[in-house]
């Protein structure tokens, strides 16, 4: 895949598009939506905790306004000798304490008074008048089990409408059982109390002990919100998961061994998330789309100026150097065209500059093999003089034999590239030569650095200075010196040639330095070797010459060690 999209530029910029747009826009989009998810649903969960909270403390004050009725009538002394005793001049009064007590909750439930036998005798309402409730089972039973307490149980054994009852045995100051009070709540009883607390939207359910519906109204109604909380707990899942798409708030009321159950609609059901990825969907395909077509684009609008560039190049490489390239752009793809004719137009200077350099340096070698006046004739003759002089006892025409041969053998081998130290032994060769000629009026010493011994050095770069300091330097001098000194500044190699003698003139110094080619007035060696040097190293290298303050001249050699140019003198051994 990763070679499938790099062979075309592109299918890399239809790919770094959507890697900076589409991308990013998912990522985005994703982590915003769980982010939103998070925090409305905390914030919504505050809510909807706050209105389990309300529900919770609304049926607690009314639980807790039965108890105080119970507690107020159950240790009345009246009221426990009316239920012993039925008593027609007690009954307005026994009335009077029963619905005084019940006066803040009597809308919520019906109130009522039992004698111990389980009948009716009192009550806020008519219809439960003459009822009768078991004593020996049931709700009852328990109350007079725990004298004390406010019994609550749902009416699941009994039917009718009444779905909660509480009830306490009625004691007065003693502790005899001497009846019961009991309320009852029904389905519009819990209507009223919990009016105000929930929208339409939402649902409550009121379960007993066992998750049995006690109540339910809105969005709980008909459901098995009791049977999806039994199953929960028996499986040890949370009682509070997402159910039908709606939250789960679950309150236990006080000890009354019942719970509130709040529905409300989940803010973030299955179908919104749907909804919120689809729309990402459309964007992403959107993004996608927008991309390609950009892409397209400023692809076509690229590759125009490449395609230009990438043909002007293909003839460059046939040999092309007048190739130019026209592109009215002002951006980078301009400057690339004008930075390519300028690239063209130096290669074609310096390829005519290498091959004047060249035919410069093949005419300056021709000139010096010229001037050697056959070599190969003169070393087999010089040979010959050499054994003649010994046979005849002669030994200055051997030595100037022996040293010429050694000369003219340097100078016709093939490698261009000899030692310092070879050539020196060939310059101190041609001064033993000319000591002889010249019967011993100049003195030859060198000295050169142990380690710019085996340096490499175009040959024959050292011979015709001292030549020239000999002819035209000690000319006329009767006694003079010639000194050879090699040494390493830095990262070049300099060789300087000094004489005592009459020293340079300044025309010739001007004519150096100048490179007057056409001047040369008998100072061809000089010539030569600067040639050379610069044509191997550089126009940065080379001779140059001053006139000493005591008298005489020094010449000095300049080449780099590691090699600024062709050949490389810091290799040895190079042919």
């Amino acid at each position: 895949m990763k070679n499938f999209i790099q062979r075309s530029f592109r299918r890399e910029l239809l790919v770094s598009f959507l890697a900076v747009s589409v991308l990013p826009l998912i990522v985005c989009c994703v982590f915003l939506i769980q982010m939103f998810k998070v925090k409305v649903g905390r914030d919504f969960e505050k809510k909807d905790m706050e209105l389990a909270g309300a529900v919770e403390q609304q049926l607690m004050t009314l639980f807790d306004a039965y108890h105080d009725a119970a507690e107020e009538l159950c240790t009345d002394p009246l009221v426990a000798e009316a239920l012993k005793k039925e008593s027609f001049g007690k009954k307005n009064e026994v009335y009077r304490s029963l619905y005084g007590a019940t006066a803040a909750c009597r809308e919520m439930a019906g109130f009522h008074l039992y004698n111990a036998g389980g009948s009716c005798l009192y009550s806020t309402g008519n219809r439960t008048y003459g009822q009768t409730l078991p004593v020996y089972w049931g709700i009852l039973r328990e109350a007079h089990a725990h004298p004390n307490d406010l019994i609550i149980r749902s009416d699941l054994e009994i039917g009718g409408d009444e779905v909660l009852r509480f009830a306490r045995a009625v004691t007065g100051n003693s502790e005899e059982c001497s009846g019961y009070f009991v309320a009852t709540m029904t389905a519009e009883h819990f209507a009223k109390a919990l009016s105000g607390t929930y929208s339409g939207q939402d649902g409550i359910c009121i379960l007993n002990g066992f998750l049995e519906t006690v109540y339910s109204v809105g969005t709980a109604s008909g459901e098995t919100v009791g049977d999806v909380l039994r199953n929960r707990f028996l499986q040890g899942e949370p009682l509070t998961e997402i159910w039908n798409n709606n939250s789960i708030y679950v309150s236990k009321l006080g000890d009354t061994g019942l719970y509130s159950v709040l529905i409300r609609p989940h803010v973030f059901t299955s179908d919104t998330t749907r909804s919120m990825y689809t729309v990402l969907l459309f964007m992403a395909a959107g993004s996608f789309l927008l991309s390609v077509g950009v892409a397209i684009g400023i692809s076509s609008f690229l590759s125009k100026p490449i395609h230009v560039l990438h043909d002007a190049m293909d003839e460059v490489q046939e040999g092309n150097l007048d190739t130019h390239v026209d592109m009215e752009r002002q951006d980078e793809f301009g400057e690339l065209a004008e930075n390519f004719n300028i690239m063209t137009k130096r290669i074609s200077s310096y390829m005519e500059e290498r091959v004047r350099r060249e035919k410069e340096l093949n005419e300056t070698q021709i000139a010096m093999m010229q001037s050697q006046l056959n070599p190969h004739f003169l070393y087999n003759t010089l040979d010959t003089m050499k054994w003649v002089a010994k046979a005849n006892h002669i030994p200055e025409i051997a030595t100037l034999a022996a040293k010429l041969a050694k000369i003219l053998r340097t100078s016709i081998s093939s490698a261009q590239f000899i030692t310092l130290q070879e050539e020196m032994t060939l310059v101190e060769s041609y001064a033993k030569i000319q000591k002889i000629r010249f019967n011993g009026k100049f003195d030859f010493r060198y000295e050169i650095a142990p380690e710019t011994e085996e340096i490499l050095v175009p040959k024959l770069i050292v011979q015709p200075i001292v030549e020239n300091a000999v002819i035209h330097g000690l000319a006329d001098a009767d006694e003079g010196h010639i000194f050879v000194r090699a040494y390493l500044e830095r990262k070049e190699l300099v060789i300087e040639i000094s004489d005592d003698g009459c020293g340079i003139s300044d025309e010739v110094i001007r004519r150096l330095g100048n490179r007057d080619k056409e001047q040369k007035n008998g100072h061809i060696g000089f010539y030569n070797v600067d040639t050379i040097i610069r044509l191997h190293y550089g126009k940065d290298y080379g001779l140059r010459a001053e006139r000493l303050a005591a008298g005489g001249t020094k010449v000095t050699i300049r080449i780099p060690v590691n090699g600024s140019g062709e050949p490389d003198p810091g290799v040895k051994n190079r042919s």
